[in-house]
């Protein structure tokens, strides 16, 4: 049987506040849990192709044309609230090849039923999707029932059955995402080395900040074994020519015992590439960071969020301003460079802590910066509190998703648009930032990126407030 699994572009169809122009230069990387699905269905005989149209710069119709040639039985489409509706095109199109569809994400765990409202999605998969996506798959070749599908959601006598998140336990159970299916070469990020992919080490966040969306599967930890990781590494370089490597655990530091043993196997294999990866500034330390610089690490990035203490307590950050000067400190001295991701505009922001943050962006020295303005996405604590404080009106996400409601998610305080501007240009036309990036510079690429991220800064704009 045929499966073809589509991340579909987002072009006009999504509900975001990344600013335009840098989101239009930040590049585009690998859809990864696509790539451990195929890998998945690959492996229980399946016939699976992998249509990536934000990398190929497919337009719709293009999109569709691939269908009708390939001609699959099943289509398997991932989806986030904020990209909802280019998701749901891209089932219509399948739809209209004549695929039964299925949808999976982060939206599947908030608006399983709304989400099947629309007649063009068949399925949803909540949860982690390797496991359940092979038995759908199953079940539509044989003939067979739905019923001991882990997260399935489906249609049954007029009604939307919704069954319990999928959680897979041991990771090492899961192949190794099928990247001979993706267009390699076609990846690419401002900030690093081409060609670069991504890969993951660990699933799950135990932390609780307010504005993140907990999935079901976040609620416990799981690591991969250190060989693994490694042995996936060494493949994806060996294989692919991968210059870098980019981990995107949500937090891959946070068991200790793990980053050492991998570094240590790292060092010991002789595999020499480029990584990064994310962390929180409580769960480092100047011997952990010292070991992952030299087995490769070279670049961390770091939640901060804010230079205000209070509204890091009000995000229920649980780090101090105190511990996040260390860590980029430590950092430092260990020779890495550190990417700072903070948050503009969350509750109670005004312009005196938006120039604080500016100061403590300044002070921390980072190498990279990023600043988003706050978000209240569906499900987390912080939607809620904007809801409670009458900021935002009815259920706005979930009128969204069923269409009933087209008005732009309202800022959490006035003037945000105005503040995160003022972060952009106030950190990176800094002399000393300035001269920090023109000392990292070490060939053409690395000034090519330079130029491109300028004119997105340049160009600066967020999508305006209705």
């Amino acid at each position: 049987m045929k499966i073809a699994l589509v991340r579909y572009h987002d072009l006009g169809n999504i509900n975001t506040r990344l600013p335009e122009s840098l989101n239009a230069v930040r590049g585009v990387l690998p859809p990864l849990g696509l790539a451990y699905v195929a890998s998945a269905l690959l492996q229980a005989g399946f016939q699976v192709i992998v249509v990536d149209a934000p990398a190929m710069g497919y337009s719709g119709e293009e999109v569709r044309n691939i269908l009708l040639r390939f001609a699959p039985k099943l289509v398997g489409v991932p989806a986030m609230t904020s990209t909802f509706f280019g998701a749901l095109e891209a089932c219509r199109i399948a739809h209209e090849c004549g695929a039964v569809t299925v949808m999976g994400g982060v939206q599947l765990e908030i608006f399983p039923e709304e989400t099947l409202t629309y007649e063009s999605i068949d399925f949803g998969i909540r949860g982690e999707a390797e496991v359940a996506m092979v038995k759908l798959a199953q079940a539509i070749r044989d003939g067979t029932g739905y019923g001991d599908i882990p997260g399935l959601v489906y249609r049954d006598q007029g009604k939307v059955t919704v069954r319990d998140c999928a959680i897979i336990d041991d990771l090492d159970t899961i192949p190794a995402p099928a990247r001979h299916l993706l267009p390699i070469r076609r990846y690419s990020s401002i900030i690093s080395r081409h060609p670069v992919t991504t890969m993951i080490a660990s699933r799950g966040c135990p932390w609780q900040c307010h504005f993140c969306f907990k999935q079901h599967a976040d609620t416990r930890i799981r690591y991969r074994s250190p060989a693994a990781v490694l042995e996936e590494m060494r493949d994806i370089t060996d294989r692919y020519g991968v210059r870098e490597i980019m981990f995107y655990d949500d937090t891959f530091t946070h068991k200790r015992e793990f980053i050492l043993a991998l570094c240590e196997q790292i060092l010991s294999s002789g595999l020499r590439v480029f990584w990064e990866a994310p962390s929180r500034v409580d769960r480092v330390d100047r011997e952990m960071l010292a070991l992952m610089k030299r087995a490769g690490c070279y670049r961390l990035r770091f939640g901060v969020e804010s230079g205000d203490q209070g509204i890091l307590d009000l995000m229920n950050k649980k780090t101090t301003l105190d511990q996040i000067e260390k860590a980029f400190a430590d950092a430092r001295e260990a020779g890495m460079e550190t990417f700072a991701y903070f948050m503009i505009g969350y509750l109670t922001e005004t312009e005196a802590t938006t120039r604080s943050t500016i100061r403590f962006a300044r002070k921390i020295r980072p190498d990279l910066v990023m600043f988003t303005v706050a978000t209240p996405y569906p499900g987390t604590p912080l939607y809620m509190r904007a809801q409670e404080l009458g900021i935002i009106h009815g259920d706005y996400w979930r009128e969204f998703i069923l269409g009933t409601r087209s008005d732009r998610l309202p800022y959490l305080v006035d003037g945000a648009e105005k503040m995160i501007r003022q972060a952009y240009r106030s950190v990176y036309f800094d002399p000393s930032f300035v001269l920090r990036r023109v000392m990292r510079i070490r060939g053409m690429h690395d000034i090519a990126n330079a130029m491109t991220a300028l004119r997105g800064l340049l160009g600066f704009a967020v999508q305006p407030q209705d």
